[in-house]
């Protein structure tokens, strides 16, 4: 199944513009440039501002990261 989705979301993206997507655990969807994943936290730019501020989320509240190149990550159940 996890195969499936991925395949279907790198279809979907070969259209879109380049940029990183988080898709949080509520379902909100961000636009973002993903700089670093560690352990607990995603460090990300908006896309619409990558001179702009640095935001820190905790990978508790991601559900997706779908990345540029179509590589996912997804958080464990």
């Amino acid at each position: 199944m996890r195969i499936e989705l991925s395949i279907l979301f790198c279809l979907m993206s070969i259209g879109a513009s380049a940029q990183d997507v988080i898709i949080r655990k509520n379902g909100d969807e961000i636009q973002a440039k993903v700089l670093a994943v560690s352990d607990s936290e995603i460090d990300y730019k908006k896309w619409s501002n990558q001179n702009g501020p640095t935001y820190t989320m905790s990978k508790d509240d991601v559900f997706m990261i779908k990345y540029i190149n179509c590589l996912l990550y997804t958080s464990p159940s």
